[in-house]
């Protein structure tokens, strides 16, 4: 039915028979729309009488077949799913992160199998210009292919508008003869769908047919093509595959390559990053261990010097992940601002909780993204939409290579205020030790702190921006995992703008000089802990008194000190002085008397007191698992102990049992690197040597040795200690020379680090008279 200013129906040419067409109409602006009747905007060329286009893929990039690897599973999806059929419509979309090979799995899908289909075309739908200039082309395809075409018909089909051409592919598409097309729609990387915000996207389905027939395969950035089946495309999971784009990319063999099997890890099997990289190689006299280290060493000179893969016109890597974030701030400019941010964070494990407690004092618009899981959740689902992060159940991620675009690109020009709040989200979701699950909490906040670690030493970061009460929870976390080094800096940086901001005897300050001097301790930096202990002591009993439990937090680690010194005598009296004060304060079942009793425990080992010492460990024990429960890490600690005492004692059955069982535990909560679980595994071979398991031993102390030097340095007294047990295991052995290195290795650190008086040392020198002796040099050996 005509309306005004809509072209009369006189001008609808007649349906073959069999055609079922959705009506459309035309609103008053002359564009198509769902509707009850069905109006052309003007005559319609003639229709061909041929199906038969074979396979045309026009402008796709031209991609050699034989650098195609992997992908066997999503081919099988494919071709179950575009399967040719007469009674249904296929929609098929493969979407996933930019660069990871979606157009050239669709192109090889075309290339394998166009013979099943009567026409194979391929189109550009990157904007809904690019596709408009394809159907347009398309249909003057069509109509030359007609054989009833007229001489001079193209000229005709030249002056064909936009929409002509469209309702004219359209109705070929629809006609009952031709059912057995693929339609490859490349590149819809802009959808506008309800649900999706888009004002440069558009709708692709108003350039399907009007029946629904044929198949269709769409490949795309965003995950909400709801009326498609999808095909997800992810990295490659195979190292294999991913060595195998390098070889094909470079012209090179990896097979005895190492760095070639570097770079595949570091890509992470993402196949445009691999592809690049073989690309450059094969142009170049580098191999591939240059390359990588210009990849981590100079990323932005490689990226802006780095040619795009001759096949895509005028793409890189990066510039794909571009336009999909352009495409998210479109959508949502919050989500868009949260993924550079995300920067300055680990690439893993990312959740709502870890964003949510930075948002204290944080600006309005992170404020606004965390006040509910929902909204937080939102901004997330449109980042994975257009597949820039990942979603695994309770947490999000992002690919490393994406990662490093955004840190090394996105945010090139360094924002204080975004790492001051990824700081700051870290910082306030630290836990205390006195906390449940402590170590699970911050072992999960380990990387981002690293990722911290990585930003300062890229920048010069201004501290004075930053939170002091935030810069001393990164070196608490820091200290935990062990890095001391970092985590004395980041001390020493709260330490200083505390006694600025509130003066040296506040009770923050008080709680930073403390646990400086914890870490100073672990360094073995006795004279430094010592006096940092006694400044705190006198701050506190000053500002709180002699039984308060900070107070008391100090005399105990007072105690800890004079018992690695060998100060048994002193020891012992902080010890009894912080238990009394604990018993009165918490009672006699609280944690901080129990690591107290643990101490003691520790120090009637030492002095021989082997009843006492059991007795004191069973309590605390017993104690911990009441309270903490059996894997806690301070429970572990006591098992560990306990291992010592029964190792003493010959119960070497008994004392193997609770070392596997605090290995096991430590493995769990810290990880096989970390220098609790490091300080188990130096007991176990202490004990396999005592045992005469010679093989087992050297295993367990090379594995110490290797750990304490990576996470503390090759002059630590742990370390050094480690070095004294080799020793003793290669002297038990017969391997003299070597024994007699590694008492002097650790010989010259102990009087380095603790003095030539210290029990410690004068242990490693006992043992180096005993060598000497051993070997008939005995004027070495009375030296000794």
């Amino acid at each position: 039915m005509a309306g005004r200013g809509w072209p009369s129906t006189s001008s609808l040419r007649p349906s073959r028979p069999g055609n079922q067409y959705q009506h459309i109409r035309i609103d008053p602006g002359g564009k198509a729309q769902l509707g009850d009747t069905y109006i052309l905007p003007s005559p319609a060329p003639p229709l061909p009488p041929s199906y038969q286009l074979g396979l045309n893929l026009g402008d796709a990039p031209q991609i050699d077949e034989q650098l195609f690897v992997g992908r066997k599973d999503e081919l099988a999806h494919l071709h179950k799913w575009l399967f040719p059929s007469s009674e249904q419509q296929n929609v098929v979309a493969i979407s996933g992160l930019g660069g990871m090979g979606k157009t050239q799995l669709g192109l090889h899908f075309a290339r394998q199998h166009h013979q099943r289909y009567s026409a194979v075309i391929w189109l550009n739908a990157s904007s809904e210009v690019t596709l408009k200039e394809a159907y347009v082309s398309l249909a003057q395809r069509i109509r030359c292919h007609n054989k009833q075409s007229e001489i001079g018909q193209g000229e005709v089909i030249e002056q064909l508008k936009e929409e002509q051409a469209i309702q004219l592919v359209r109705q070929w598409l629809s006609q009952a003869e031709n059912k057995m097309w693929l339609f490859m729609f490349d590149n819809y990387d802009d959808p506008r769908l309800p649900g999706i915000r888009s004002s440069t996207g558009y709708d692709i389905r108003s350039f399907f047919p009007y029946s629904t027939q044929g198949s269709i395969l769409i490949t795309t950035r965003s995950s909400r093509i709801t009326f498609a089946k999808s095909v997800r495309l992810n990295k490659f999971d195979d190292l294999n595959q991913s060595l195998a784009v390098l070889i094909r990319r470079s012209g090179r063999q990896t097979h005895e390559d190492v760095d070639a099997k570097k770079l595949a890890e570091r890509f992470d099997g993402l196949p445009l990053a691999l592809a690049t990289a073989g690309d450059y190689i094969s142009q170049t006299a580098d191999s591939f261990g240059d390359y990588l280290q210009m990849y981590e060493q100079s990323w932005e000179e490689l990226a802006e010097n780095s040619d795009g893969l001759i096949e895509y016109d005028d793409r890189t890597l990066y510039s794909t992940w571009n336009l999909s974030l352009k495409q998210v701030a479109a959508q949502d400019p919050q989500a868009a601002k949260l993924f550079r941010l995300m920067g300055y964070l680990g690439n893993a494990d990312l959740w709502y909780e870890l964003f949510r407690k930075g948002a204290g004092s944080a600006p309005d618009w992170f404020c606004n993204l965390t006040k509910s899981k929902a909204r937080f959740n939102k901004a997330m689902a449109t980042l994975h939409s257009y597949s820039l992060i990942e979603a695994m159940p309770g947490l999000y991620s992002l690919h490393t290579c994406v990662h490093d675009w955004v840190l090394r690109y996105l945010i090139s020009d360094f924002d204080i205020a975004l790492f001051g709040l990824a700081t700051c989200c870290v910082a306030q979701n630290v836990a205390w030790v006195s906390m449940p699950e402590y170590w699970l909490v911050n072992s999960r906040l380990n990387h981002h702190a690293l990722r911290i670690e990585h930003c300062q030493q890229r920048e010069v970061v201004d501290w004075n921006v930053i939170d002091m009460e935030d810069i001393y929870r990164i070196g608490y976390l820091d200290s935990m995992m062990g890095r001391l080094k970092e985590a004395e800096a980041m001390y020493m940086r709260a330490l200083k703008g505390k006694e600025k901001a509130w003066g040296a005897e506040h009770i923050s300050t008080l709680g930073t000089v403390n646990n400086l001097a914890v870490l100073y301790s672990h360094q073995g930096k006795i004279a430094e802990a010592e006096a940092m202990y006694m400044r705190a002591l006198k701050g506190y009993e000053k500002a709180w008194g002699a039984e308060h439990i900070s107070t008391l937090d100090t005399v105990n680690n007072l105690g800890l000190l004079y018992s690695d010194q060998g100060k048994m005598a002193e020891a012992e009296a902080m010890y009894m002085r912080a238990l009394k004060g604990y018993e009165k304060a918490w009672g006699a079942e609280h944690t901080s008397t129990l690591d107290t009793v643990n101490n003691l425990g520790l120090l009637y080992s030492d002095q021989g007191k082997m009843a006492e010492a059991e007795a004191m460990y069973m309590r605390a024990l017993k104690g911990k698992e009441k309270v903490w429960g059996a894997e806690h890490t301070s429970t572990l600690d006591t098992v560990n102990n306990l291992g010592n005492l029964y190792s003493n004692q010959g119960k070497m059955a008994e004392a193997e049992a609770m070392y596997m069982r605090a290995l096991k535990g430590k493995e769990k909560a810290w990880g096989t690197e970390h220098t609790l679980t490091l300080g188990t595994v130096n007991n176990l071979g202490l004990l396999y040597s005592d045992q005469g398991k010679m093989a087992e031993a050297e295993a367990m102390y090379m594995r110490a040795l290797k750990g304490k030097e990576k996470a503390w340095g090759a002059e630590h007294t742990s370390t050094l200690d480690t070095v004294n047990n080799l020793a003793i295991l290669y002297s038990n052995q017969g391997k003299m020379a070597e024994a007699e290195a590694m008492y002097m290795r650790a010989l010259k650190g102990k009087e380095k680090a603790w003095g030539a008086e210290h029990t410690s040392t004068l242990g490693t020198v006992n043992n180096l008279g005993l060598l000497y002796s051993d070997q008939g040099k005995m004027a070495e050996a009375e030296a000794m």
